[in-house]
């Protein structure tokens, strides 16, 4: 009886020595892509207002290049943003400036959505402070909230820890967004 007692404490002292609270890794090799690029499709609604666009987006410790498409595939706006400045192209010609990419995506598709908050949430990198409040079998974040806006990363690429999401669903209050992603190029 003695070595099936020593046999369950040593399995208890196993356990104990595991890694509690720290983030999975895949959280952690999410948080290193700095630079990336995506093809997808994006959708925002704000109330009674909403709006569909393609996107081709070039994100880069440099900035970021929007291309946004309507539904034929026709340009509707394109933005560049550096630190502190973007400027928006429209298809008629016409260009605006701000202080970022997130004030003319919104002036684009004329709905007010977290667009600042996207490259993080878009790589299900996860910002301290934010609330992990589920993760899938990969230890990939499922959802989270972060300043009062809950992410559901609804589908992955493939099923390894590094993969990154497909479908990406935010909301708060009547605020929705879905991102869409048909390639990643990291």
């Amino acid at each position: 009886m003695r070595p099936l007692v020593l046999l369950w404490a040593a399995a208890l002292a196993g356990c104990a020595l595991q890694p509690v609270g720290g983030p999975p890794v895949a959280l952690r090799a999410a948080a290193e892509l700095a630079s990336f690029q995506l093809e997808g499709r994006l959708q925002v609604r704000d109330g009674e207002r909403q709006a569909v666009a393609g996107l081709s987006w070039l994100h880069g410790p440099e900035g970021d290049e929007w291309l946004l498409t309507g539904p034929l595939g026709q340009g509707l706006a394109r933005i560049d943003a550096q630190p502190g400045r973007a400027r928006m192209t429209l298809a008629d010609g016409r260009r605006l400036e701000a202080s970022g990419a997130a004030e003319l995506a919104e002036a684009a598709l004329g709905v007010a959505a977290p667009f600042a908050e996207m490259p993080l949430w878009a790589t299900a990198r996860i910002r301290p402070g934010a609330e992990v409040r589920e993760v899938d079998s990969a230890g990939r974040p499922r959802r989270v909230v972060d300043r009062g806006w809950t992410i559901e990363y609804t589908e992955y690429v493939g099923e390894g820890p590094d993969d990154l999401p497909r479908k990406i669903d935010v909301h708060r209050g009547d605020t929705r967004l879905r991102l869409i992603v048909d390639a990643w190029s990291p």
